[in-house]
Parts: C-alpha cells; sequence; structure tokens
C-alpha cells in the first residue's frame, strides 16, 4: 500500500493537480460521446490527453476505453452483430500486433507526436472529403487492422472504424462497435503488456482518470440525443486542432 500510495504522490506531483482535473473532465466528455454513439473515446481523449501529457496515452487510454465501451455494451449485448464482430476484431487482433513489432522504431516524444498527428489528421481528412467507403465484411476487417495499428500506437482506434460505420443507423452500429472497443482495446493492452511497454505508473494514472468515467455515464443518457444530431461535425473539429498541435509540437 505505501508503494502505491507513493506512486500517487508521485504522479500528482510529477503532472499536476490542474493536468489531471483537465484530464479527467476529457475523460467525463470522451465517456459521453462513446456512450452516445459507439466511437469516439479514443479520437477525442486520446490526442487531447496526450497535449496535456504525453504519460496519459497509449495505456491509461486504452484501460478507460476498455472500462467505457463494457460498460455501455452490457445494455445492448442481443443487438450485436457477431459476423461484422469476428471480422473486425480479427483485424484488430492483427494490426495490435504489427504496432507493436514497430513501436521500437519511435525513439522520442517528438516522433512519437509527430505520427500521432499526422495519423489523426489523416482520419479527418478522409472523413471530411467524402470517401463513401463499401460497407462488408472486407472492409470491416481492414478497419479493424488499421484501428489496431493506430489504437496501439496513439490509443486512437476509432477513425477507421467510423469510416466504415458512418452510414449506418445508430441502432445497428452502436453495439456492434461497443463490443468491437472493448475488445480491442484489451486486445491492443496485452500486445503492450507482451513486448514489456506497461507500467504500474499507466494503472495508477488510470485510477487517477476514473471518477471522469463515472461522471460521463451519469451525464451520457441526458445528453445522447445531442450527440446522436451533432457528433460528426464537433468530433472532427476536435480532432482537426489536436492533429494540428500534435503535428506541431513534434515538428518543433
Amino acid at each position: 500500500m505505501e508503494i502505491i500510495a507513493s506512486g500517487f504522490e508521485q504522479i500528482v506531483s510529477q503532472i499536476g493537480v490542474t493536468t489531471l482535473l483537465l484530464a479527467v473532465l476529457i475523460i467525463a466528455s470522451a465517456t459521453v460521446v462513446q456512450y452516445g454513439v459507439g466511437v469516439g473515446f479514443g479520437l477525442l481523449a486520446g490526442p487531447l490527453l496526450a497535449l496535456l501529457n504525453i504519460d496519459f496515452v497509449p495505456v491509461p487510454v486504452l484501460i478507460l476505453t476498455f472500462i467505457t465501451s463494457v460498460s455501455a455494451a452490457y445494455s445492448e449485448l442481443s443487438l450485436v452483430h457477431v459476423d461484422q464482430l469476428k471480422f473486425c476484431v480479427s483485424g484488430r487482433v492483427l494490426g495490435s500486433i504489427l504496432a507493436a513489432m514497430l513501436l521500437g522504431f519511435m525513439p522520442d516524444e517528438k516522433s512519437f507526436m509527430l505520427v500521432f498527428g499526422l495519423v489523426v489528421g489523416f482520419m479527418v481528412l478522409v472523413s471530411v472529403g467524402g470517401l463513401k467507403i463499401p460497407f462488408n465484411l472486407t472492409t470491416i476487417g481492414i478497419a479493424g487492422f488499421i484501428s489496431g495499428i493506430t489504437a496501439t500506437f496513439t490509443s486512437v482506434g476509432g477513425p477507421p472504424m467510423a469510416a466504415v460505420f458512418q452510414n449506418q443507423k445508430a441502432r445497428d452500429a452502436r453495439p456492434t462497435l461497443q463490443v468491437f472497443f472493448a475488445m480491442g482495446s484489451l486486445a491492443s493492452f496485452m500486445v503492450l503488456v507482451f513486448v514489456g511497454y506497461v507500467k504500474m505508473t499507466d494503472f495508477l494514472i488510470a485510477f487517477i482518470l476514473l471518477p471522469g468515467t463515472i461522471m460521463g455515464f451519469l451525464l451520457a443518457p441526458k445528453l445522447r440525443p445531442f450527440f446522436d444530431k451533432n457528433f460528426r461535425p464537433w468530433i472532427l473539429g476536435i480532432a482537426a486542432v489536436s492533429s494540428v498541435l500534435l503535428i506541431q509540437r513534434g515538428l518543433s
């Protein structure tokens, strides 16, 4: 217990109370979005938390993505499309393994920021450009693969899945996406554990940010109608701004 308490004190000292409070609010907002539409936790939380402190990503966000997605999916498990889930999860696992093998080629924080920003920016441009991707098991599997790569590098795995599922009805897409992100975040996390990338500090940070998840679930039922109508422009705008700032920091 003393070791854990010491770990908490060290995190608070290094990151700062104000930064941690801002991070909790970001997690709360991301939880509301994930609950409402089935995608968006990593896309919203990942870039913004990385701007606050690089220690927030990817592992703490992956842990909280798992908790949020499992909790949100519980009431809609009967609506999950199992065939779609098999293909996207298989792709996610393969993408996570490939990304873990490439982690060693990112030598410093600036390189991480640059790659992170470019990935998010590319996904935003694809979405804004109106590219219509065929909705079938093949494209679902490919999206899962790309999601595994981006989520393992940056904790952001939502854009590829959003691109494929964007024209589906919320009732059809949301339950499958919730379970996908639960299983996908767990897969990315386990791969990072296997390659020795996960530290005890990551668990402590996730625990500190957990109140944000609780706040989000208390607010989510009331705010779901708003995000059903306005989610896409808000999330793309946030992602675009985050992408520019991340790239700027990576090149500085």
